[in-house]
């Protein structure tokens, strides 16, 4: 179901687009991208913040913030998560390789990330556990595109796998 949002959401704004783009390489010139969305994940709907700096021709490299936090049930015991992420990363975009078309952008890359967690019950009873940590690093691969609407915005889905947002990601780019 979330695949075929994203694909969905891709596809709207590829047949209603008219917009044209002359020579727009946003990974060329030393741009910043920030963009902010949702993702999907086992542990509830994480919410993030991304930073993208154009470092060489086609390179980007930047970190985000996500944070995420989920309840469970188990009869009359309750738990409530919380995960706050902090990921560093870098992405290859492919635009020139593939002779994609100025309005698309699409990119590979690595994540580096550490989390940091807690765990507190709430529920009746004597019983009672409160616990925070950190989840330790990780190191995750990503894979996404990105829609730019016209030279400031963008609409970016990305899918990945060994990070918190593994479910895939979804949200708005804007360029600076």
């Amino acid at each position: 179901m979330k695949n075929k949002i994203f694909v969905s959401v891709f596809i709207l704004f590829f047949i209603v687009s008219t917009n044209s783009f002359a020579q727009f390489n946003p990974y060329t010139d030393n741009s910043k991208l920030v963009t902010v969305g949702f993702g999907a994940s086992g542990w509830g709907i994480p919410l993030f913040v991304r930073y993208e700096m154009a470092v060489a021709d086609n390179i980007t490299v930047g970190g985000d913030f996500s944070f995420q936090s989920k309840s469970e049930k188990y009869g009359s015991y309750k738990w409530n998560h919380t995960i706050v992420g902090l990921n560093g990363r870098g992405s290859y975009h492919f635009n020139e390789l593939l002779n994609a078309p100025d309005e698309w952008d699409f990119y590979a890359g690595a994540t580096l990330g550490y989390y940091i967690w807690n765990t507190k019950y709430d529920g009746s009873g004597s019983f009672d556990y409160t616990g925070s940590g950190n989840g330790g690093f990780s190191l995750g691969a990503h894979v996404g595109a990105r829609y730019f609407i016209d030279e400031k915005l963008g609409i970016t889905a990305e899918a990945g796998g060994g990070s918190v947002l593994t479910g895939g990601t979804i949200g708005v780019t804007f360029l600076f």
